[in-house]
């Protein structure tokens, strides 16, 4: 950035104030040339001036002018030195001299002719910042700083003034701190304590400047280079700004098929039909420690009510689960990419009509704990293995039980910027108290993700298929084998909220005619997120 796109340079008060000395026409004749850029016909005219009127170097000041607007920069430093020698009195003098050695790069000469025209109460805000900014050019970096404080104490400055020298002050500053060390602090420190907030003050000044950008751009850097910035963690994976995040949601489905769950672990099916209202709160905030742990304390109340409140196998699903996470993440880096080490807590808590008194009870309790890492050992994305174990309480100890769950997941960010999960889980369920239930679970699950299928409208497909061994109940029910397509289309409908719907088929094969059954979901929900 040049000071010419910052400072304006001023049409020169020499011109009314010495005209007297002048004859009238060469005066009248040089004004109108000069005012109209004409500097070569200009200094034409300045030749007809007699040498008696050539008092105090008024010629060789006005040629000094003349010669800077054409850029002869040589010349119109010997002008202005010719001037000077003569005691020329003009009070632009010393900054247009200034400017002059300043663009012929004699930065020390140029330093000293500021420091005159800053004296002399001259454009004095622009005059002191090319003081310190030469001072920053020639390394002098105690003197810079002094300079730039002078700016922003100065009140001729304004607003533009006062951000480019907040700005080059933080600069200068940094610079300071890279040549000399303080032993006390690291420079690290001294970034993050002084030159960011420094920067953070100028680009406050304007944030609608063109300046702003360069400063917004300047601070990445600087916080890049010394691992400053707040949304990049240790390992260099970047998360939101936004700490906190969250949404509420109402559902209204139809089922034609209501699932059964006396058991918690065996799903059975009630040939009954009804429309279900499902009202959700979630809230999450993460927080972060020592840019390499992600601690995310979560909440999450699900409301449901079925619309058949006259079959007593529907309604005894009528429930309100409440349940409460802590999510850690310990972010490090395995093969060479950035990984995290998962460790979560979830607790749940769910009161349901399970007496058909239509009354909401202590149903059910459990405690899970997971521990995991997420990688990216593929270039095609995210990878991520998980091991969990969870403790079930339920109203009674038949449906008791712990369950051993090891989980995959692959990501693939395919290049048609479509999405594709594939997911693999295996449950071990032990109820101790009953172990006819127990069963193992294998599950199989894929999702195709389409954003902006069409603008705002988001599709998504899913298929799942789930094979179970019934062990104890082989005889009974063999092994079982279900399948369960789906597709859900989203649309936004702002900034914070959309509407979806969706539709969910399930096939179940079983040799128990209960657990042998075909349903179909259609769900539509309104979601605001925050």
């Amino acid at each position: 950035m040049t000071l010419n796109r910052l400072i304006k340079m001023t049409t020169p008060l020499a011109l009314v104030l010495m005209s007297s000395a002048l004859q009238a026409s060469t005066v009248e004749e040089f004004y109108k040339l000069f005012r109209s850029g004409h500097y070569p016909k200009a200094l034409e005219a300045l030749q007809t001036l007699p040498a008696e009127k050539n008092k105090l170097g008024i010629k060789n000041y006005l040629e000094g002018l003349s010669y800077s607007r054409l850029q002869e920069y040589d010349k119109a430093i010997l002008s202005f030195e010719a001037a000077i020698k003569d005691n020329n009195d003009s009070i632009d003098l010393y900054y247009e001299y200034g400017q002059a050695l300043y663009a012929a790069n004699e930065f020390k000469k140029s330093r000293t002719a500021f420091m005159m025209s800053a004296q002399k109460q001259f454009n004095r805000s622009a005059s002191l910042y090319y003081v310190a900014h030469i001072s920053q050019i020639l390394e002098d970096y105690s003197v810079a700083r002094e300079y730039y404080t002078q700016v922003l104490k100065e009140k001729t400055s304004d607003t533009k003034m006062k951000q480019i020298a907040q700005f080059q002050l933080s600069e200068t500053l940094l610079l300071i701190a890279r040549e000399k060390p303080d032993a006390s602090e690291t420079l690290s420190r001294r970034v993050e304590n002084f030159v960011l907030p420094m920067m953070n003050t100028a680009l406050a000044l304007d944030r609608s400047s063109t300046l702003a950008a360069e400063i917004s751009h300047r601070k990445a850097e600087i916080m890049g280079e010394f691992n400053l910035d707040p949304e990049k963690l240790i390992n260099g994976r970047r998360i939101s700004a936004k700490r906190y995040s969250g949404y509420v949601s109402q559902k209204i489905r139809f089922d034609n098929n209501i699932s059964l769950t006396n058991e918690e672990n065996n799903v059975q099916q009630s040939k009954k039909e009804s429309y279900i209202f499902e009202t959700e709160a979630y809230a999450k905030y993460d927080y972060i420690a020592k840019k390499r742990f992600v601690i995310s304390p979560e909440a999450r109340f699900t409301f449901t009510e079925h619309g058949d409140q006259s079959t007593p196998e529907v309604y005894t699903n009528d429930s309100f689960v409440m349940n409460f996470s802590l999510k850690n993440k310990y972010e490090h880096k395995a093969f060479n990419q950035p990984a995290s080490l998962l460790f979560d807590i979830d607790y749940t808590h769910t009161l349901k009509d399970w007496k058909a008194i239509k009354k909401k009870e202590f149903y059910a309790k459990s405690v899970n704990f997971t521990i995991g890492e997420s990688f990216s050992y593929f270039d095609i994305g995210d990878t991520t293995v998980k091991l969990k174990r969870r403790n079930y309480s339920g109203e009674n100890e038949s449906i008791s039980n712990h369950t051993t769950i090891l989980s995959a997941d692959q990501t693939f960010f395919l290049p048609i910027q479509h999405l594709l999960i594939a997911l693999f889980e295996a449950s071990y369920i032990d109820n101790f108290n009953n172990t006819s239930s127990n069963t193992d679970t294998y599950l199989l699950r894929f999702d195709y993700i389409i954003p902006q299928v069409m603008p705002l409208y988001t599709l998504g497909l899913g298929f799942a298929t789930t094979l179970t061994d019934t062990k104890e109940q082989e005889l009974t029910r063999g092994t079982e084998l279900s399948f369960n397509p789906s597709i859900d289309f989203a649309r936004e409908l702002g900034e914070r909220s959309e509407i979806s719907v969706n539709y969910d088929y399930t096939k179940s094969k079983s040799k128990d005619v209960n657990y042998s059954y075909n349903k179909h979901v259609f769900t539509t929900e309104y979601r605001y997120s925050f």
